[in-house]
């Protein structure tokens, strides 16, 4: 989230108020690109443009980047595309740091004295060192938005602008799966147990935000109460309430009987991202999945989903998001969809591969086929009355899954 400065309303800039709307960025390449990359952040400037100018609604007409271009030739590339003059300064020793700061200030001033009229200057950095040239720039009436990574900002620095972004809050949040929350769950307790019985349910929460970079708080699995949330996975924690607060405990470890060979089979899929959904719902997402890529050229995967889920709710139909999701998970295990690449499978284009007035029982073969290779690829051993009841929950569909066996080979299994 962007923050903004605390002085007076009155006191505080209007963004794209000034009598010329131009905008001039300068990047500090050093402070902010390295520092993305420090927290697994790759750095998108043209994410960076369409924020700012969508911030500014002004034209963007000076854009120079400063430091040592030969760290990363690809970004130089990017950059050079997305119209950036990069000023060159090779790191050789610790001045090489204050060289490309002084190029910064040097270039922002000269704008100023050969009359250059920006109403608006981003300099995108955290370093507090840049301070008096904001403060110089405000003296001259005008506005400045500052940039950087939470870990490199100096607080002091981000008080000073007119507002100040930081990059973490405009990078789209990729989706997280089942496995993926569990594993950040299992972790966030490890963490804040090491010398504790119990944390609150607030505390565990946060950390969990905090540790994905906020992509538990925008994931279905947030959605709802968190104490639900919890509750939901029983074997991973233990939710206790003393009066008015949520308290989280490690689960009480209990010897328990073996499960059944068919639920095993479906807690092995489950781990590999092949969760089992009920056959009717299975078949009924599985159909209106070709039917709506068939009329749809391409649709992106979270916007399928939330279209699905939006048609069943329509229709009264208790149908998940988390399901469709596995079905689609599945479907696309088994070539019965492909994605494009995208900076993450929620905004990747969908295209479906089985077309044809057979397409929908080609794709429940192709599903089920996937389901029974994996079995088969388990330690445990395999049998087919407990494989049917695995994934159809009745023992009359060993003979298909049989037959379906034997057509590996066509299926391409």
């Amino acid at each position: 989230m962007s923050t903004l400065s605390n002085r007076p309303e009155n006191d505080v800039p209007q963004l794209g108020s000034s009598h010329n709307n131009d905008v001039a960025i300068l990047l500090d390449l050093d402070n902010l690109v390295i520092g993305a990359k420090q927290i697994n952040l790759t750095f998108d400037i043209n994410l960076v443009l369409a924020h700012i100018k969508k911030l500014t609604n002004g034209r963007i007409v000076l854009r120079n980047s400063y430091g040592d271009s030969r760290q990363d030739q690809q970004l130089i590339r990017e950059l050079a595309t997305a119209g950036f003059v990069t000023r060159n300064a090779v790191r050789l020793n610790s001045f090489s740091k204050n060289l490309a700061d002084m190029q910064i200030v040097v270039d922002t001033m000269e704008t100023l004295l050969d009359g250059q009229d920006f109403g608006t200057y981003v300099l995108m950095t955290g370093d507090r060192d840049f301070t008096p040239l904001v403060q110089a720039l405000r003296k001259r009436g005008k506005q400045v938005i500052g940039m950087g990574v939470k870990h490199t900002t100096s607080q002091s620095l981000a008080n000073l602008c007119d507002q100040y972004i930081y990059y973490e809050d405009i990078v789209p949040t990729p989706e997280l799966n089942e496995s993926q929350v569990e594993e950040l769950l299992v972790k966030s307790l490890q963490q804040l147990l090491i010398n504790t019985e119990r944390v609150r349910a607030s505390v565990l929460k946060q950390h969990m935000s905090d540790s994905s970079n906020g992509a538990f708080d925008k994931s279905s699995y947030a959605e709802g109460s968190f104490r639900k949330f919890l509750e939901n996975h029983p074997d991973l924690v233990n939710v206790e309430q003393v009066e008015t607060t949520i308290y989280v405990k490690r689960p009480v470890v209990q010897q328990k009987p073996s499960a059944p060979l068919h639920i095993r089979y479906r807690r092995e899929l489950k781990k590999r991202r092949l969760r089992v959904v009920e056959r009717e719902t299975r078949f009924t997402i599985l159909k209106d999945l070709i039917r709506l890529l068939a009329a749809n050229e391409q649709i992106r995967w979270r916007e399928l989903i939330d279209t699905l889920a939006d048609a069943y709710k329509a229709n009264d139909q208790k149908i998940s998001k988390n399901a469709i999701n596995a079905v689609l998970l599945t479907a696309r295990q088994a070539q019965v969809i492909h994605t494009l690449k995208d900076k993450s499978l929620s905004t990747a284009p969908v295209l479906l591969e089985m077309k044809g007035p057979k397409a929908f029982q080609e794709s429940v073969m192709r599903c089920d086929a996937v389901y029974v290779k994996e079995i088969l690829e388990l330690a445990e051993e395999f049998d087919e009355t407990e494989a049917a009841l695995a994934l159809y929950y009745e023992p009359k569909y060993s003979h298909y899954l049989k037959t379906l066996i034997k057509n590996f080979e066509r299926l391409g299994m």
